[in-house]
């Protein structure tokens, strides 16, 4: 077998596997979150909300710690964390974090023993779903916002972090960085809290905005995350201001920060 022939059908057999491998994720992502919420369903019945929380929060990270693994094992991904340490030592932060694509919350929180996330409102049409989000004190993002303001800041008064990816949706493909919301700079505003920026990094466009699961790359998914340090509203606008211009400094600095951080690693690689 000529040499071009035989590198084509190795490219051909790896894809296949690849793509088998794709598969097998999603099928045990779909079936983990039904069991998941059976294993759950005991913490239901906890009646100290602080307990069921702090307990639900722990198992998914577990859960969601074992499920990277399991796409690591696979050859699917790879991820690395630079300044990890801090995610573990994070308190009462607001923890933003770019968004390009569907694993970046299940990497996160897989990481995070104790936290808050605001959450997309579909996920309470879930029959599976709902009960376990809600008992681990997940924040709906459809809410009035006074009222979600209010959940935010007593979220982070637990000394829990609050994960936050404030594109509010995946990157659109070919973009750096999608337009932040607002609303995020008014949460950290309001409860006075440290953020902690999380730039998220990775080689391929598979499960990005528009990438249909079986677009499989031809190599394993690096994910370069990179924790920064954490600052807070006062260092990096002035505070004296009206509330409104606050929150759009803040939102500025946060874009500028995340499109500084991705810029550079795009530049290097």
């Amino acid at each position: 077998m000529a040499a071009g022939n035989y590198a084509g059908l190795r490219q051909t057999l790896e894809r296949g596997r690849r793509l088998a491998a794709t598969a097998l994720a999603f099928a045990a992502f779909g079936g983990g979150a039904v069991l998941l919420a059976l294993l759950a369903a005991p913490l239901l019945l906890i009646p100290l909300r602080t307990v069921r929380q702090r307990q639900t929060q722990r198992l998914i990270c577990h859960a969601f710690g074992l499920f990277v693994d399991f796409l690591d094992c696979l050859g699917l991904i790879r991820v690395t964390i630079q300044g990890k340490g801090q995610l573990g030592k994070a308190g009462g932060v607001l923890i933003i974090a770019n968004h390009p694509t569907l694993l970046d919350v299940v990497i996160l929180l897989g990481r995070l023993p104790r936290a808050h996330c605001l959450v997309k409102h579909q996920l309470w049409r879930n029959p599976f779903l709902a009960p376990f989000i809600s008992a681990a004190g997940y924040i709906r993002n459809d809410q009035p916002a006074e009222q979600l303001l209010e959940q935010c800041r007593h979220a982070l008064q637990q000394q829990v972090p609050l994960v936050i990816f404030p594109e509010g949706t995946r990157t659109p493909s070919g973009q750096v960085l999608g337009p932040l919301q607002r609303g995020v700079a008014n949460i950290a505003l309001a409860a006075q809290a440290d953020i902690l920026p999380v730039c998220i990094r990775c080689n391929h466009d598979a499960l990005k905005k528009g990438s249909p699961w079986y677009a499989v790359p031809a190599t394993t998914i690096i994910y370069d995350i990179e924790v920064a340090p954490a600052f807070s509203p006062a260092q990096v606008i002035d505070c004296s201001q009206p509330r409104g211009r606050q929150a759009r400094h803040l939102t500025d600095y946060m874009k500028h920060n995340f499109r500084d951080r991705l810029s550079h690693a795009s530049a290097g690689r």
